[in-house]
């Protein structure tokens, strides 16, 4: 399997949302809500997991159920990104390498 790239993600996500029934009525705040939405299904499979971890009654999930909800959470914030004219690729390189600079951390991402 090849790495999806943040350019590439982009480019799929414009062409079905050409497709997607009702997106024309999709703005930067329902976008905004999908993703604070995704983002918590992310830490409700995580809690389901650490109950299956820990032995804890409930429902449980695995790490591929966790590894779907990522995914939704980080195209739902691709969209979001999108609509407000973020790249979400060089937003990412910029803000880690600053992170390793207030740091004083070698690594850094190509800009």
């Amino acid at each position: 399997m090849t790495a999806l790239s943040f350019d590439a993600l982009r480019a799929a996500n414009r062409e079905r949302q050409q497709e997607w029934p009702g997106n024309e009525k999709a703005d930067v705040a329902f976008r905004a809500i999908e993703v604070a939405g995704e983002f918590g299904e992310v830490s409700e499979a995580v809690k389901k997991h650490l109950r299956a971890v820990r032995g804890i009654k409930g429902s449980t999930a695995t790490i591929g159920d966790i590894a779907e909800e990522m995914a939704d959470a980080l195209i739902a914030l691709d969209l979001l990104a999108d609509e407000l004219g973020i790249g979400l690729g060089a937003a990412v390189a910029r803000k880690f390498n600053l992170t390793s600079v207030k740091y004083e951390l070698a690594t850094r991402l190509p800009e």
